[in-house]
């Protein structure tokens, strides 16, 4: 019986989101590894003037490159990137410094569960008893890997808690983020490219704006900083994660269900697994156990 291949149409979405993912990944670990001279304030606002024109000229160059026409997805879109890139990647970077890629990366579990509880509650969209049980089997998994944290590292504690606090802020972040950005997607024709162009670009110049009336100093000090940071790292990992990554995120979101791709893209911190082996960083069986737990949620939850 000859085998019959999916048409490379329905495969866009599915391998869309899970690249991003991959970029995703790659790009926390970068982040990770270039960033530790600039705060989260300056690493986010330092990735979103390297994307900006990165995707402007990508645009540009590919004749798909198209004016703010204020309509309402436009608008929408605008705002989503406002929280979840300003103020979600914000913390998710504070996040990055006090636990590390595997554990930030993560928690960023939440933010499907909580995107189920947002449009619930503001969408008014019911909840059926199998996303309710995938919701408690997320945050399940998650807490026997963050069990495992606190049991290894009490003498941290404080630090711990302060780096939860910011990735659940994260989390809940990117989940507004991600319900906005399905809304416009799916109610409105715009292209994937301009989407992910209108978000970053709302989120690095209302970033801008909030650190020049609040704290001009870290404006002022990121050139300084910049001094003393892994470029070639740091680029590296703009061009994965803000760049490839959120593009990518749009074209799996215009191309699949939400509940597809939003259970592929959750696989960012799985791909950290066999990336962490290489790095010769194993991962113990209670956190490998834990994010596949947390994945099962997911997947309960959006389907």
């Amino acid at each position: 019986m000859p085998i019959t291949l999916a048409p490379m149409d329905t495969l866009i979405g599915p391998l869309a989101a899970l690249s991003a993912a991959l970029f995703w990944a790659l790009s926390t670990l970068l982040y990770n590894q270039a960033g530790s001279f600039l705060s989260a304030a300056q690493l986010n606002l330092v990735k979103g003037v390297v994307a900006c024109p990165l995707l402007f000229v990508s645009g540009w160059l590919a004749g798909s490159l198209s004016a703010f026409d204020g309509s309402q997805a436009a608008w929408i879109l605008l705002a989503s990137g406002v929280i979840g890139i300003a103020l979600g990647d914000t913390l998710y970077f504070a996040a990055l410094r006090r636990l590390g890629p595997w554990h930030t990366m993560l928690l960023e579990y939440l933010a499907p569960p909580l995107a189920a509880f947002i449009a619930w509650w503001a969408l008014h969209e019911t909840m059926s008893v199998w996303q309710i049980i995938g919701v408690v089997v997320t945050i399940s998994g998650i807490l026997l890997v963050l069990s495992e944290k606190r049991r290894a590292a009490d003498a941290h504690t404080t630090l711990n808690l302060s780096g939860i606090g910011a990735a659940i802020g994260a989390a809940l972040c990117q989940a507004v983020g991600l319900v906005m950005s399905f809304h416009a997607l799916n109610q409105f024709e715009i292209n994937p490219l301009n989407a992910a162009l209108l978000r970053i670009f709302a989120g690095t110049v209302a970033l801008f704006i909030a650190l020049l009336l609040l704290k001009p100093t870290i404006i002022r000090s990121t050139r300084s900083a910049l001094r003393h940071t892994s470029i070639p790292w740091l680029l590296a990992a703009v061009v994965m994660g803000a760049f490839l990554g959120i593009w990518l995120q749009q074209i799996a979101i215009s191309s699949v269900s939400p509940g597809i791709a939003q259970t592929l893209l959750s696989t960012a911190p799985l791909w950290l697994i066999p990336v962490q082996w290489l790095r010769k960083q194993a991962l113990s069986w209670q956190s490998i156990s834990g994010a596949l737990v947390a994945l099962a949620g997911i997947v309960l939850l959006v389907n």
